[in-house]
């Protein structure tokens, strides 16, 4: 999966040395999730792996004034200086005397060698580990060297997300911070001008739409109502005028006579040059032509007018369209087939340095009259025969989902214990060491009973430990967790604004009811694969009923409920599916209503099975619903590889997929059978006209649906 880089500064030094996230985007979670991931980067456990000593070259002449040709090693500074506490952000550190053996630690944590990449003897590209909000010194050791730049890296208390916008200002930005306490009143700025619409969803996270900025980058500061505290962070959001400079797709404006096309490579980002492009379906049309050598072409024209449809197209890509929009810049990103005959797919993968996992560790405290001691578990009720006293401890996921990317690791990894007993007590309490993935986390720990047959289990307490930074290859000693929020508390949710059915179904709705603590993420409380705060039932006509939840009090008094819920087929939980999400509930003992989802998608023509009209043009119908934003249809051949790829406007079902099969080098989707796919996505407050390769991403997305039908060609 992915890693989101949420930090501004130098951009094209930080990332020079790989592409942006819009390739990961691309072929990210959505195809993923699609047509299967070949390969998972596996964490390990500690020990922090060394670097290999170096040979020096004796021989190298020195010019000291310079550095050029010293042995020494010499870090002069990290480029960009800060970045938000919870890392997975881009920089380059400078200096002298680096190899592609160095070790880089960020205030005493370690970057992951899988992320510390040699760009040449005076930069090394890496990947920032969390840490906590502040300065932090920078470290590198290559061989038996070692050099410290002090405070040379500052962890923000805040970030921003998205990380750009257009100049026109509106774009809707989330605010997550660590131990930030937001309030009612509080103001965010963009160089100096206030966002509007400003929410607060918690103590840690707001959101807000930005005002008009000049192009560039723009500093952004937060003020408190209380006091008129401010604190600034220096050039971490980026306006644009054309189309998004990293994530590219739709942007610049209303067209008005003049469109210019950019083609990338998905996977490198670099320009695709002889790549045809034509706007509109017409082969007859002047407007059309093979970028140059730095993938662009113009087309120019009293007829040049909105609405408009671009397609894009060469051999071993998949095609892609941008259909019916009012943009005057079109970036797009062009996915290579992942086909031998292509040069690509075939080969082992590069063995590459590793990565490390984390361990935390520490006890859990319960409340009693022992003050030196362990105390007994009164908060839980006295077990029956049969059933005994346990508790689990778990750190939290980082985002939602069951993705690769969103899993913790198994918590028993390299000898860690996760499983507690009341009859093991410790020194003060009882005692835990679980493996972790390296971030910033809270730790909690589920407390009840436990049947020793079946191992069914039955929470009745919880504890929860915040602001956790483990590093790559870290042990993190003495997070003691106290034990003493009851799970005595009910949430009831009830569907509403369902939309008509799809062609198969659904059957059935899952909704689940997790607590997000923003910047340290979600509390899935999840044991031994079994969901506490999952339902599935085969009705909406009552409400989904959430038993053992904690009142957000205490040390959850800023977290709130992330609920969602989706409308699914089948055992499998299959689609045809419609899903939509809230974030931002706080209150337990009620009822809450979750409603806003969009229509789910049929095919109409060609209907399911049938052969492609002559018209060459896919369409499909929508049965209720909110509007989406866009649509997104992807198309795969008989032969396997990605057809076309093409984004719609919501105000449109229909996509036109030309036959390029006359144009030199391009071939026609293969004969047979055509899978498509038609997801319907709705991101609040986003226009169709400025959409980007970075709204793919599912958590951008309040309600999405899809279906999956068959075709012939």
């Amino acid at each position: 999966m992915l890693v989101k880089n949420r930090v501004g500064g130098d951009r094209n030094e930080a990332l020079g040395a790989g592409r942006s996230k819009a390739a990961a985007y691309v072929v990210g979670s959505l195809l993923l999730g699609l047509f299967g991931c070949d390969a998972v980067s596996t964490l390990t456990p500690p020990p922090t792996p060394r670097a290999s000593e170096t040979e020096r070259d004796a021989g190298r002449a020195e010019f000291p004034d310079t550095g050029i040709g010293r042995d020494e090693l010499l870090i002069a500074r990290v480029v960009p200086d800060h970045g938000p506490f919870v890392g997975g952000n881009s920089a380059i550190v400078r200096g002298i005397g680096l190899t592609d053996e160095a070790l880089v630690t960020v205030g005493g944590r370690m970057v992951q060698p899988a992320d510390t990449n040699l760009v040449d003897d005076n930069r090394l590209a890496i990947v920032l580990p969390a840490g906590e909000p502040g300065p932090a010194d920078v470290t590198v050791r290559v061989g038996e060297q070692e050099f410290t730049l002090a405070n040379g890296y500052t962890y923000d208390a805040f970030y921003v997300e998205p990380t750009r916008g257009v100049v026109s200002g509106g774009t809707f930005v989330t605010v997550t911070g660590q131990g930030t306490g937001f309030a009612e009143g509080d103001t965010i700025l963009f160089e100096g001008q206030p966002c509007t619409d400003v929410t607060i969803v918690s103590e840690t996270v707001m959101t807000c739409r930005t005002p008009a900025g000049a192009l560039g980058t723009a500093d952004v500061a937060w003020v408190r109502a209380e006091d008129g505290a401010t604190t600034t962070l220096d050039d971490v959001f980026e306006y644009y005028d054309s189309s998004d400079p990293f994530d590219g797709g739709l942007g610049g404006g209303p067209l008005t006579g003049t469109l210019n096309v950019t083609v990338l490579d998905a996977m490198t980002g670099l320009a695709v040059s002889d790549a045809f492009v034509i706007l509109g379906e017409d082969l007859a049309t002047e407007h059309q032509g093979l970028t140059g050598l730095t993938g662009q072409i113009t087309f120019s024209g009293p007829d040049v007018m909105p609405p408009a449809t671009v397609h894009a197209a060469k051999h071993c890509y998949e095609k892609t369209s941008f259909v019916a929009f009012d943009a005057r810049d079109v970036t797009i990103f062009l996915v290579p087939w992942q086909d031998p005959m292509c040069g690509m797919g075939s080969g082992n993968p590069p063995t590459g340095r590793g990565r490390s996992g984390s361990f935390v560790s520490g006890e859990l405290v319960f409340q009693g009259p022992n003050e030196l001691g362990a105390n007994p578990w009164d908060i839980l009720p006295e077990p029956r025969t049969g059933w005994t006293r346990v508790a689990y401890v778990y750190a939290t996921q980082p985002c939602a989902g069951d993705s690769l990317y969103c899993l913790n690791p198994d918590p028993g990894l390299g000898g860690g214990a996760s499983r507690i007993l009341e009859e093991r007590p410790g020194s003060r309490g009882y005692p835990y060491r679980i493996f972790v993935r390296p971030s910033a986390m809270a730790i909690y720990a589920l407390a009840g009973m436990e049947n020793e047959v079946t191992r069914e289990f039955r929470p009745y307490a919880m504890g929860v430990a915040r602001n956790v930074v483990a590093g790559p290859g870290e042990e993190v000693r003495g997070v003691d967790v106290q034990m003493d929020i009851p799970l005595d508390h009910y949430l009831d949710v009830r569907l509403t604004e369902l939309p008509g059915p799809g062609r198969i179904g659904p059957d059935r709705f899952v909704v689940s009811a997790d607590i997000d603590l923003g910047g340290e993420g979600l509390i899935v409380r999840r044991v031994q694969n079994t969901l506490f705060d999952e339902q599935t039932q085969r009705s909406a006509t009552r409400p989904f009923r959430f038993f053992a939840q904690p009142a957000i009090y205490g040390a959850l008094s800023d977290g709130r409920y992330r609920i969602a819920a989706s409308w699914v087929t089948g055992e499998f939980e299959g689609d045809p599916s419609a899903h939509v999400v809230r974030n931002g509930f706080r209150d337990v003992d009620r009822e809450v209503e979750l409603g806003g989802w969009v229509g789910l998608p049929v095919a109409s023509a060609p209907a399911y099975g049938e052969r492609i009209p002559a018209d060459r043009v896919l369409r499909w119908t929508v049965d209720g619903g909110l509007e989406p934003t866009f649509y997104l249809v992807l198309a795969i051949g008989s032969d396997g590889n990605p057809a076309w790829r093409q984004f719609v406007p919501g105000t449109q079902t229909s996509a036109p997929i030309p036959d390029l099969g006359s144009i030199p080098e391009i071939t026609d989707i293969p004969s047979g059978y055509v899978t498509w796919v038609v997801y319907s996505a709705r991101i609040p407050g986003r226009d169709f006209d400025e959409i980007t390769y970075a709204d793919l991403d599912e958590d951008r997305w309040s309600a999405w649906a899809l279906d999956v039908f068959a075709a012939q060609r």
